[in-house]
């Protein structure tokens, strides 16, 4: 089974652990999203995909701020094989907890080392950058970041447009500068290339690094780099 219909078999929980289940592509459940909001596209696109449910049957949630965990476990279902551990890294994690292996995995990958040596901060929420910068680690290697892989095209310095771009930190001013100016993927086909969304975008000319993200953004941040994901 390939990677790409591992993913879209994978179910992301924020409340219950994860489930395997089919989604029909022309149902949407979730009442407190407006068809034609800018939520609604994203979302829906997330939920048929089975990267992210809702809080339960009929809401989404979408202004929620997503936790450090949660952001865990969405990443955890659209790359890791579904590795499990018996033994866990942080004092905050849980064993038995839904977000234990997913912490684990992240840790064990190279995507995080944590709030500090011993936590990794489950309930704490997630900002934009610290979301990218997750990302970035991610997929470093499979989309050659390292600068060897000539696939991807990214608007150099693009990133410092953003009004507020100084507020972005050290570490993650990598990560921001692929997920706010990434736009172009070449194909296997030397002659074609497909243009892409931007992992990330601003408002109003602010990229609100330190913003804690929300659900809904995170379905705009996970539908993106799943699309990107396709062409690599």
């Amino acid at each position: 089974m390939t990677k790409k219909i591992v993913c879209a078999l994978l179910i992301f929980g924020l409340v219950l652990p994860v489930l395997c289940i089919s989604v029909s592509a022309a149902y949407f459940p979730f009442a407190d999203i407006s068809k034609g909001s800018w939520q609604y596209e994203p979302v829906k696109r997330a939920y048929e995909l089975g990267l992210m449910n809702g809080v339960s049957s009929t809401r989404f949630d979408p202004n929620k701020r997503l936790t450090r965990a949660e952001a865990a476990m969405i990443l955890y279902n659209l790359k890791s094989s579904g590795e499990s551990y018996v033994r866990y890294s942080f004092k905050d994690v849980k064993s038995g907890a839904w977000y234990a292996d997913a912490v684990e995995w992240m840790y064990r990958n190279g995507i995080t080392s944590g709030v500090s040596a011993d936590r990794f901060g489950v309930n704490e929420y997630i900002t934009r950058q610290d979301l990218v910068t997750f990302i970035y680690r991610m997929y470093e290697y499979d989309w050659g970041l390292d600068g060897k892989n000539k696939d991807i095209y990214v608007r150099e310095g693009f990133v410092g447009s953003f009004k507020d771009s100084y507020k972005i930190s050290k570490y993650a001013m990598p990560a921001m500068t692929l997920a706010t100016g990434i736009c172009m993927v070449i194909t296997h086909n030397p002659t074609k290339h497909c243009n892409v969304p931007p992992i990330i975008t601003g408002h109003n000319g602010m990229i609100n690094p330190k913003g804690f993200c929300t659900r809904a953004e995170a379905a705009v941040i996970i539908g993106n780099v799943y699309l990107i994901d396709t062409y690599i």
